[in-house]
């Protein structure tokens, strides 16, 4: 029985020289402990936003029109102004102060009237006005022989065409007049006097130029 305790003894001896060993070195080599590594990251510079302050427009108020109230036009007075005095310019016109036969029956027209005889001094003219048929003088001298035979109607109507073709304000003055003296004699005398006033106009203007 002892001898059995012994041999059990000595097993465990030997096991335990066998057994690892799990003690704590203590020449071991110092643990260094690693350091956190820091990892930079770019900065990045901050972007300014504007802000763009919101816009507040007014209401308009409405006004509404009022029934009652009166409504006003104004009065326009347009000024009263004298009539223009119209100037015609000079224009080369036929009326035959460059013929030499124009010039010779006024000539013969003239003495005609001298001695009275008013038809022989029409037909000169007449024969004048068909070589110059834009001439003022001979619409002018036909319609005073006109006037003198009574003719009104005839001799106004060839003062008015004298008119169209009269270069200078004394002959048209002078041609108004002969209208002026037709028409009153036929009895038109409104007619007469804006004819008048008109030669009147003619002669206070004079020629210019």
């Amino acid at each position: 029985m002892r001898a059995v305790y012994i041999s059990l003894v000595a097993l465990n001896l030997t096991a335990c020289q066998h057994l690892a060993d799990y003690s704590w070195p203590t020449n071991s080599a110092p643990i260094k402990a690693n350091k956190p590594q820091v990892i930079s990251k770019p900065i990045s510079k901050p972007t300014s936003t504007i802000k763009q302050q919101p816009v507040v427009v007014a209401p308009v108020e409405r006004v509404e029109p009022k029934d009652d109230l009166p409504v006003t036009t104004p009065t326009i007075t347009k000024p009263v102004l004298p009539p223009p005095v119209l100037v015609q310019p000079n224009r080369k016109l036929a009326d035959g102060r460059d013929m030499p036969a124009v010039q010779g029956l006024l000539v013969t027209a003239s003495e005609h009237l001298r001695v009275g005889k008013l038809e022989e001094a029409a037909t000169s003219l007449e024969r004048a006005q068909r070589l110059a048929p834009q001439s003022a003088t001979v619409y002018q001298r036909l319609a005073e022989v006109r006037l003198q035979q009574g003719r009104t109607i005839e001799a106004e109507q060839l003062a008015r065409k004298g008119l169209s073709y009269a270069q200078g304000n004394a002959q048209q003055a002078a041609l108004w007049h002969l209208v002026a003296q037709a028409a009153e004699r036929q009895g038109k005398q409104d007619a007469a006097n804006q004819a008048r006033n008109k030669a009147l106009q003619l002669e206070m203007a004079g020629d210019r130029g």
